[in-house]
């Protein structure tokens, strides 16, 4: 084939109209075999819009106004020159937006992270050392996440294609199916995909988007498509609009929930001290609900139910929500912690935790266990220490907030499950946590990275890419779990599969709450046996190493090093999914150590990154010793 730049410039209409004819049929053929649902919308006649071509140049003609899309010019069409020049170099383009996730190269703390910290402190001081620059450098043949919603014609995407752009990853929407079908007429599809990274090429066309599917995009792409994104948008409507706002929360959640081996080890050391409580097993359904409570601003108008109905359901006070509920004489049946964090005990002692009954997670710092005259363990999934345990109940979907392990809790144990002040955002006019917790008193600022999402009630609600995540998770635990009905009260962000309500909306009946609690800690039961630690060890040490063989393959270009760390990334996921007690310690510190590498080699200011990359792989190596040493030396304590 000619190129089609040159093609729709210089060659006859004839020879146009048989070109792209040609490119037409090709497309067709392609889609029969990789997806016949589009193949047979494709070859439906067109509804709205049709390619339009006369003396004049191609356009494109919506039918029942018989208007055209791009206008006429001096009696020359200009849908050709707009989409020769948004195929001038996109990422200096402003036609184009260039995205990134306000990540910058700063060094990291090293009293927090003194592994990973270190190692990525290094590497930026090697990048400076052989004259990094402050702006970002990429091949003029190679594109990095690339996002088009709605390309109108697609004719700018071909021509990029045939002059050799590769994409590291492509999302491509298009509302109409017959947009769509006139970029078959220029857009060599089969070519494109050959043109992207495998695996990374996504079309949605019509009603096909998917925030499932979008999700999956970032997470198999974790590190190189969380940096730095190009957008392009040709037309504006309600379901563009939708699709981007998919984009950017799954982009925003992307960022998110990452960990490090220096928090992963802290909750190793915490864990091999709390086996000796009760730990949950096999958890049954009760005959009761559970009222999950959490600490936002929306706790507030919700107390008056809470005490009412305080014998008609267990009560799970998440975190800083127990300081509110006893100064309001509302005494919780259980007080859910998950923090790793030194000072837990002085937060549970200021509320104080007293009588109430502590569910913890294995992490939890043991001088706060200590605290509860009765406390039980669950092992918290999402953490590398819970999977220590054979043939132990792991307590998915309950990261990466306190609310988010009541709520799972409660989805596994309650009849029904009730929530209570667990906002996942920010409402507009009211303080981030409710009055008189231990926050203190807070501003009603919005942060200004954060975006509108559904509300539960009729109050307008913000979120940010931390509290997305929760709003996530929360609802993926009631659909895995699966309560007779959650019911969610609050006045923050809508959760999928619960329903809406008010407290006025319905009644609780009467239960043997005293029974039900006893039930519930008859499923926490001491362990038998030692660890093998050892095997552990070794497990770790294999993994290690085939990390290390994976990163000590040369590599010259930019192109290369992010096919390398999206390697990099499935070996992890794929760890982490098998074999979690390894993937999830070592994963997150993994996921930093490569995005820091990434970066330093995108501020580099030439293509050749192979002595910059052997510099930094060896600062990566020896933090990967590092982690080993670290852990062989918990074990042996």
């Amino acid at each position: 084939m000619q190129k089609l730049s040159f093609l729709l410039q210089n060659a006859s209409k004839e020879q146009i109209e048989s070109e792209i004819s040609s490119r037409f049929a090709k497309n067709l053929e392609f889609f029969s075999t990789q997806n016949h649902k589009l193949y047979k919308e494709l070859i439906t006649p067109a509804k709205t819009y049709n390619l339009f071509f006369d003396d004049r140049g191609i356009n494109i003609i919506n039918l029942e106004e018989k208007s055209f899309v791009y206008p006429y010019i001096e009696g020359k069409s200009s849908m050709l020159d707009v989409h020769l020049s948004l195929a001038i170099s996109p990422l200096n383009n402003p036609k184009w937006s260039v995205q990134n996730n306000a990540l910058f190269l700063r060094k990291m703390d090293t009293d927090t992270f003194p592994i990973t910290g270190e190692s990525c402190n290094k590497m930026i001081e090697i990048l400076d050392e052989m004259g990094g620059v402050g702006e970002f450098h990429l091949s003029s043949d190679f594109l990095p996440s690339t996002t088009l919603f709605g390309c109108l014609g697609g004719l700018f995407l071909e021509f990029l294609r045939e002059e050799g752009m590769f994409f590291h990853s492509l999302l491509l929407f298009e509302e109409e199916i017959d947009f769509f079908r006139i970029s078959c007429y220029f857009v060599d599809y089969e070519a494109l995909f050959s043109q992207v990274s495998p695996h990374s090429c996504y079309l949605f066309v019509q009603n096909l988007v998917s925030k499932d599917i979008v999700r999956h995009y970032f997470e198999t792409h974790k590190i190189t498509n969380n940096f730095l994104r190009l957008q392009l948008s040709l037309y504006d409507s309600p379901k563009i609009a939708s699709a981007k706002g998919i984009v950017y929360e799954c982009y925003a959640q992307n960022s998110r929930g990452w960990g490090s081996f220096e928090d992963e080890s802290k909750g190793f050391v915490n864990t091999l001290k709390n086996l000796h409580y009760p730990i949950l097993q096999a958890p049954h359904r009760l005959d009761i609900p559970i009222c999950v409570v959490g600490n936002g601003a929306s706790l507030d108008h919700l107390l008056p139910f809470i005490k009412e109905n305080h014998s008609k359901m267990i009560i799970f006070s998440c975190g800083t929500a127990l300081k509110v509920l006893k100064a309001n004489g509302i005494s919780p049946d259980f007080q859910i912690e998950i923090e790793r964090i030194d000072y837990l005990k002085g937060i549970l002692q200021e509320a104080p935790l007293g009588d109430t009954t502590l569910l913890c997670g294995n992490m939890v710092n043991p001088n706060a266990i200590a605290l509860a005259k009765e406390a039980y363990v669950f092992m918290r999934g999402g953490s590398g220490s819970s999977y220590l345990l054979e043939d132990n109940f792991i307590l998915e979907l309950s990261a990466p907030f306190v609310g988010n392990a009541g709520v799972a809790l409660a989805c596994v144990f309650g009849s029904d499950v009730i929530l209570c002040g667990l906002d996942c955002g920010y409402i507009e006019g009211e303080s981030k946590h409710a009055k008189g917790s231990f926050y203190g008193n807070e501003g009603k600022e919005i942060p200004k990275d954060a975006f509108e999402v559904r509300g539960n009630q009729d109050k307008r609600v913000f979120s940010t890419s931390i509290y997305s995540l929760s709003a996530k998770m929360m609802s993926l635990a009631i659909s895995h779990y699966k309560p007779k009905t959650a019911i969610n009260l609050g006045s923050g962000a809508y959760i999928d599969g619960s329903v809406s309500a008010k407290p006025m909306d319905f009644e609780l009946k009467s239960k043997d709450k005293k029974t039900a609690i006893e039930q519930l800690k008859k499923h926490f039961l001491k362990r038998e046996g030692e660890l093998d630690k050892q095997a552990y060890l070794q497990e770790l040490r294999e993994f290690i190493q085939t990390l290390k063989a994976k990163l000590s393959a040369p590599l010259r270009s930019k192109k290369e090093l992010f096919g390398r760390i999206d390697e990099l990334n499935h070996l992890c996921f794929s760890c982490s999914a098998t074999h979690p007690k390894i993937g999830v310690m070592i994963e997150g510190s993994v996921y930093h150590l490569l995005q820091n590498l990434m970066m330093c080699a995108l501020h580099y200011p030439h293509n050749d990154i192979s002595t910059l990359y052997l510099q930094c792989i060896e600062q990566i190596n020896q933090a990967l010793d590092k982690c080993v040493m670290k852990c062989s030396l918990i074990c042996t304590c």
